[in-house]
């Protein structure tokens, strides 16, 4: 199951500024509490924290908070990937979607805004749904060159990490490996299992779909 295709009229339309619910969103600090709130219930619910195994709600607070912030006021302060990218690992269906999106509706009821509002916050994800909704992995995309699903590639790290597997510290300058669809590093420890287990398709999460 895929998303219904976007219009792109509809997609400048959401992404153009929304200055009044900007102005209702206390220009960022209802924005910031909305959404402390509601990835508070995402990393409590089983059904949507293995999306988020491995970042922290800081993290989704912060990422998130630029995005919408940025398509409500009209200021530039997102520079992470745009939802199909950062997405692209992900299998969510329509049912998944619409499951998420009550959870936000419901925060977003229990801080005030009006149905108005909250239909407009709506409209917004809603145009976003084709980018997310799929029955299977994409690739990334980068200058429309679409980028590999399986693999890994070797780095020199200018700041300093963690494997994602065995939790080390990876200093600077060292070198490690790291996926190419999920991102995860890993150490010289752990790159062979990690290669062992590398599948087109991502392991099944306990508790999604």
């Amino acid at each position: 199951m895929t998303g219904q295709k976007t219009d792109r009229a509809d997609l400048r339309r959401v992404l153009s500024p929304h200055p009044e619910l900007w102005v209702a969103l206390g220009e960022g600090k209802l924005l910031r509490k909305i959404l402390e709130a509601f990835y508070a219930k995402v990393y409590a619910d089983r059904r949507l924290i293995p999306f988020f195994a491995n970042t922290t709600i800081e993290w989704a607070v912060d990422h998130q908070y630029a995005f919408m912030g940025q398509i409500f006021s009209g200021q530039k302060m997102f520079f992470g990937d745009r939802p199909r990218n950062a997405h692209h690992w992900m299998v969510i269906d329509n049912e998944l979607f619409d499951y998420r999106q009550s959870v936000m509706q419901k925060t977003l009821a229990e801080h005030g805004l009006t149905l108005a509002q909250r239909e407009e916050w709506r409209s917004v994800e809603e145009a976003f749904r084709s980018h997310i909704v799929k029955d299977a992995p994409w690739p990334k995309k980068r200058g429309g060159v679409a980028l590999p699903l399986k693999g890994f590639e070797s780095v020199e790290l200018s700041s300093g990490g963690m494997c994602d597997e065995c939790q080390s510290e990876l200093p600077v300058g060292s070198r490690a490996d790291y996926h190419v669809r999920s991102g995860h590093l890993y150490c010289g420890n752990c790159i062979e299992g990690a290669r062992a287990r590398d599948t087109l398709t991502p392991p099944p999460i306990q508790g999604a779909p």
